[in-house]
C-alpha cells in the first residue's frame, strides 16, 4: 500500500521512512505544495518493475521478428506506440 507524505515530513524522518520502505515493504508518494512530486518504493517493487519492462521488451521484440514484412499500417503502428512506451520506461 502506498502512502502520500510531503517533501517536509520526508526531509525530517526519511531515515524512519527508508526502515519502513525496506523492512516492511511500503511505498511513498512524496508532494510538494499538494502536487505528487516523487516515490521512494522499496527496492525488491523496483527491482520487479525493471524485470517486467525487461520481458515486455522481449515480447515486442519477439512479436516483430514474426510478423516482419506484415503489410498491415495498424499494427505497425501499434508496435511502434509500444516500442515507444517500453523505451519510457527505461529512463
Amino acid at each position: 500500500m502506498k502512502k502520500t507524505i510531503t517533501a517536509m515530513y520526508a526531509r525530517k524522518n526519511f531515515g524512519q521512512i527508508l526502515d519502513k520502505a525496506a523492512l516492511l515493504d511500503e511505498s511513498y508518494v512524496i508532494e510538494r505544495s499538494g502536487r505528487p512530486m516523487a516515490a521512494l518504493v522499496p527496492l525488491t517493487t523496483l527491482d520487479r518493475v525493471e524485470e517486467k519492462v525487461d520481458e515486455i521488451d522481449e515480447a515486442l521484440e519477439n512479436l516483430i521478428g514474426r510478423i516482419k514484412g506484415s503489410r498491415s499500417k495498424k499494427l505497425e503502428k501499434a508496435i511502434a506506440r509500444a516500442r515507444t512506451l517500453v523505451a519510457g520506461l527505461h529512463r
